[in-house]
């Protein structure tokens, strides 16, 4: 049962990460079918067990952790929605929808069928008419206070004098980007040697957080689509009783939906005839999709089959299967991660997946590179995982070129490459420059330092030996950018945030410092259990762990905080830092 108990404990751990990935940070790294696995698993053996973890994903949607006095709360809970990945699925969730159903509401039943939008979900509160709070969805009872950014979102009104006379009007929706907007401004990025956005999803939750782009093309651009109403006015809820006749008020009020992006539904066969259309036509969606949702209509037979503390459980998304697309591999390149890890990069011909063009994919680890047997000029099969990772899904060429071989020697120092677990990994961290920039670029980012200095300044920096070690940020001068061609702006906001660094909290170090297998969540529950970093390096070192994160990781945190790592942390120290 300890065993048990410990594969429990871990993979409610590693959900409740990728849930703090998707809710809060709104940058997932696994797809959506992948996290179901996960979250299945979980739940079938916490039943076949008997047992949960206190911080378990299945009782609430996200850890109270991340509630703050700076997030605000949801007048009615935004809930997740639950995925079916097969026509199977879907008829075995109709078929218990059926089974709690009476006879006289099977008989008046039906479902009204969406397009489910890649965006970022908020809720709108209007009182009286007026807009008075918006907010991220967050953890579902509690999300970030967005409402500066969205009064200047021309798609979004302020006044709706249809509802002057209701207290309570909660609007929630997506705040999307259109494919063609999209494209558009990653080629403004690019043109500004800035990098662009990595999907519209990630796009619409940075622009919308970010307080400082007030009045700018990104806002301009963005739009928001509804999907749902809730009031306190029971005149209204009695003649708008159900979601289809919501939809219509929506789209007559001011909001305009595209063509064909919902339909009511009176059985199966309708329902699969929307299904069917849409996979087909995935790319007819002037915006990102990526399935359908299917909601029973009635509002109250939706209050029959009620929630659990996650789902709805009277509306279901029906996942698109990721489609495959061929082209043809031109060269492939090779980057180190922080670690020391070599991955491989493939470059080939351009696709356009889903409004998206993609020229290249990572193929993670060597262990993926060596199973396809790549040769420069092969045709393959590539797909967008889950609407968000460009993956290699096959080599469809006969081999006729040379096999590319994996290199022997690190591609940024030359040194001899070592294979651990299957792994392959470049061991000159200290004379790496390629991972030490990697490291370096992980130290200043905005959960670890949020020092305010970009890629080119940063290369700029190594090259020239200015920044050898992480402590040499606060070595940094305004003289030294500005030998660099750094404007005296610049470097004055670069000094600034250098400074102000100073004063992260403990989270944010154990974070910076690129622990293996420690990522930020992790690192919140470190910052937490600890009041400083001293006392949590005593208790590794004394084989004491507070926070069971497992062996594994006990094992490689020992191992991290050698006389070096060690003798960083007393400079920190010396330097300000309260930790």
């Amino acid at each position: 049962m300890k065993n048990n108990k410990r594969r429990i404990i871990e993979l409610s751990k590693n959900i409740n990460y990728h849930n703090y990935r998707y809710y809060i940070l709104n940058n997932p790294i696994i797809t959506n079918y992948k996290y179901d696995i996960l979250l299945k698993k979980l739940i079938n053996l916490e039943n076949k067990y008997n047992y949960k973890y206190k911080y378990s994903p299945t009782k609430k949607l996200i850890n109270n952790l991340f509630t703050n006095k700076k997030k605000i709360k949801h007048y009615y809970k935004m809930y997740s929605i639950n995925n079916v990945y097969n026509k199977d699925e879907l008829i075995k969730w109709l078929n218990n929808i059926n089974k709690k159903l009476s006879i006289t509401d099977n008989k008046n039943n039906n479902y009204i069928c969406e397009l489910k939008y890649d965006g970022l979900a908020i809720s709108l509160i209007y009182k009286y008419g007026f807009l008075k709070q918006a907010s991220t969805r967050g953890n579902g009872k509690y999300g970030n206070n967005i409402l500066k950014n969205i009064l200047i979102l021309k798609k979004i009104p302020y006044f709706f004098k249809e509802i002057k006379d209701i207290k309570i009007f909660d609007i929630k929706g997506e705040i999307v980007y259109s494919k063609k907007n999209f494209n558009y401004l990653n080629k403004i990025k690019i043109k500004n040697k800035l990098n662009p956005f990595s999907n519209p999803r990630n796009a619409a939750n940075g622009v919308i957080h970010n307080i400082n782009n007030n009045d700018t093309i990104y806002n301009k651009k963005l739009d928001f689509i509804p999907y749902f109403i809730y009031t306190n006015n029971k005149k209204f809820n009695y003649k708008f009783n159900n979601q289809y006749l919501s939809i219509k008020f929506l789209d007559k009020l001011f909001f305009k939906f595209q063509k064909k992006s919902y339909k009511l539904c009176k059985n199966y066969k309708d329902i699969i005839n929307f299904i069917n259309y849409w996979e087909k036509n995935i790319n007819k969606s002037i915006y990102p999709i990526d399935g359908i949702v299917i909601k029973i209509n009635d509002f109250n037979i939706q209050k029959k089959i009620k929630y659990n503390n996650i789902f709805h459980k009277w509306c279901i998304a029906y996942k698109f299967k990721d489609k495959v697309y061929e082209t043809t591999l031109k060269k492939i390149d090779y980057t180190i991660g922080k670690s020391g890890i070599i991955v491989p990069i493939i470059n080939f011909t351009p696709i356009v997946i889903n409004g998206t063009i993609i020229r290249k994919a990572s193929l993670y680890n060597s262990n993926i590179f060596f199973k396809h047997n790549l040769s420069i000029g092969d045709k393959i099969f590539i797909k967008k995982s889950g609407n968000i990772i460009p993956k290699l899904v096959k080599n469809i060429t006969n081999k006729k070129n040379k096999i590319v071989k994996f290199p022997k020697y690190c591609p940024s120092c030359k040194k001899l490459l070592n294979k651990i677990n299957n792994k392959i990994y470049c061991l000159n961290k200290d004379k790496c420059n390629l991972q030490k920039l990697e490291i370096f670029k992980h130290f200043i980012s905005k959960n670890a330092m949020d020092i305010k200095i970009n890629k080119n300044i940063l290369e700029k920096l190594l090259n020239k030996k200015i920044i050898k070690s992480i402590i040499d940020f606060y070595k940094l001068t305004i003289k030294d950018l500005i030998r660099l061609n750094v404007t005296e702006k610049e470097s004055n906001k670069i000094i600034n945030s250098i400074y102000k660094s100073k004063n992260k909290n403990i989270s944010n170090v154990i974070y910076s410092l690129s622990i293996p297998n420690i990522g930020f969540y992790m690192s919140k529950i470190i910052g937490n259990k600890y009041k400083t970093i001293s006392d949590f390096i005593y208790d590794i070192n004394n084989n004491i762990d507070k926070i069971n994160i497992g062996d594994k990781r006990f094992n490689q945190i020992k191992i991290f905080f050698n006389k070096n790592k060690i003798n960083i942390i007393k400079k920190l120290k010396n330097i300000g830092f309260n930790i």
